[in-house]
């Protein structure tokens, strides 16, 4: 919730004035029960100053003017405080209304009021007849029988000790808000917004666009100011170290590719040097360097199709199963031999060092597959788990080479790519291989895409 710089040091001042507020709140609390008290006691000694004058009223006597105006002279000491002369049956007698700018219905409608107050039993409340609450004292007029009553309403939001209590909280917390939206203000003003383009522009060099130059910080506080400067300059070394970085991945994907390509002639070279020597050789010594010729033409073959694909260590799969399989078809001569690949839409890739293990141990199944049929065909499909799976087919059951050299390349090339030769229904095999990572981004581009 506050995670944000404006969230929190807006939590920081407000946490600052927590002490204003408390000592405000302190302050208007006891002056709200101090005004209370006061004007109860000022509401008492109104009653007894009442009943004090009214002490030579008898009961039986009805109150002249001279008389009413003696009793409630005093009308000073009385600002917004009703009085009045009632019987012990609480019948009004004499009522002064001067002092009461709130009417003459102030009274109770059922007689003397009798709720007295909890914090003060000198003073009551009730309902006059207009429906208002009013705290009432009741003084008794000695030998008489009668009693002075005085009334103020009472009113708890127009009530002056509320009025104050309330601005006495009010204040402290119009000065809190005040402070921090100004402080806010100040805050998106000079430093938000700033820091929103430095933001901007890092975002940029986290999305590889490293030419993109630091935001204009015009105005800023010096700070950011130097912070942005520091931000340029350091773009500038990080585009330089990568286009230095990309340079010298670029000069060594040349050399690797210039390396496999001499690799690939070289093969090539041996097995060109294999097949003259075959045929000088006699039929007895030129089947023998049949077979050797034939791998280091499969060895040749995942290195020229690295080579031609671009990618450094990577070899389509594809690709190079149409080319072991077109030497398989050349190796037999005159005898016809078909070999029919089938791949799905994807291009399956696989690393340069299984891509080899992958061709010696095809041109090995696809040697034993010509002595044993006319044609054999070669389907892949996708595995779960970034795998390939390869089925040949054709060949009627038990077409895999006896014990022999043969036997034993075929279970060490299968070792070298983590599987099994799988012996299928109707004399089918199939094996499945890893498929490469992901391609790299910098340097590995193809020569065309170059």
């Amino acid at each position: 919730m506050f995670k944000t710089l404006r969230s929190r040091i807006a939590l920081l001042l407000i946490a600052a004035n927590l002490p204003v507020i408390a000592f405000a709140i302190t302050i208007g609390l006891q002056q709200f029960a101090l005004s209370d008290r006061f004007d109860r006691d000022r509401l008492v000694q109104a009653a007894e100053l009442v009943s004090a004058r009214a002490a030579a009223l008898r009961p039986e006597q009805p109150i002249t003017e001279q008389e009413r105006d003696q009793i409630f002279r005093d009308r000073g000491s009385r600002a917004e405080i009703a009085a009045a002369i009632v019987d012990k049956d609480g019948r009004l007698l004499a009522r002064d209304d001067e002092t009461a700018p709130y009417g003459s219905a102030w009274l109770p409608k059922d007689g003397l009021p009798a709720n007295r107050l909890d914090e003060d039993p000198r003073v009551l409340k009730a309902r006059g007849e207009d429906g208002r609450a009013y705290r009432y004292a009741i003084a008794p007029i000695s030998r008489s029988g009668l009693s002075a009553i005085v009334a103020a309403p009472f009113d708890v939001t127009g009530h002056s000790q509320t009025q104050w209590l309330l601005l006495a909280l009010g204040l402290p917390a119009l000065m809190v808000l005040l402070c921090v939206g100004l402080v806010l203000f100040g805050i998106e003003r000079f430093v938000l917004r700033w820091i929103r383009a430095l933001r901007a522009t890092t975002a940029s060099y986290d999305g590889g666009r490293l030419d993109t130059k630091a935001a204009k910080l015009k105005g800023a506080p010096r700070e950011l100011t130097e912070l942005g400067d520091t931000l340029a300059a350091m773009s500038r070394r990080v585009e330089e170290r990568s286009l230095a970085l990309e340079a010298a991945v670029d000069e060594r994907d040349r050399l690797l590719r210039e390396l496999h390509h001499r690799v690939k002639n070289n093969f090539q070279m041996i097995a060109s040097l294999l097949a003259l020597q075959r045929q000088e050789a006699p039929d007895t010594l030129s089947a023998v360097l049949r077979a050797p010729e034939d791998r280091v033409r499969a060895m040749a073959a995942a290195y020229k199709v690295s080579y031609a694909s671009g990618e450094i260590g990577h070899v389509a799969v594809a690709e190079l199963i149409r080319d072991v399989a077109l030497q398989a078809r050349q190796t037999n001569g005159a005898r016809l031999f078909e070999v029919v690949a089938h791949f799905p839409e994807d291009a399956f890739e696989v690393d340069l060092d299984l891509a080899v293990s992958l061709a010696l141990l095809l041109t090995e199944l696809l040697s034993a597959a010509a002595a044993a049929a006319d044609s054999a065909v070669v389907e892949a499909s996708a595995e779960p788990g970034g795998k390939l799976a390869l089925t040949i087919s054709g060949p009627p059951p038990g077409w895999l080479p006896g014990p022999g050299l043969s036997q034993r390349l075929i279970r060490a090339y299968a070792d070298q790519l983590g599987t099994a030769i799988e012996e299928l229904d109707g004399g089918a095999i199939r094996l499945v291989v890893s498929l490469a990572s992901e391609k790299p981004t910098i340097g590995m581009r193809s020569r065309t895409a170059a």
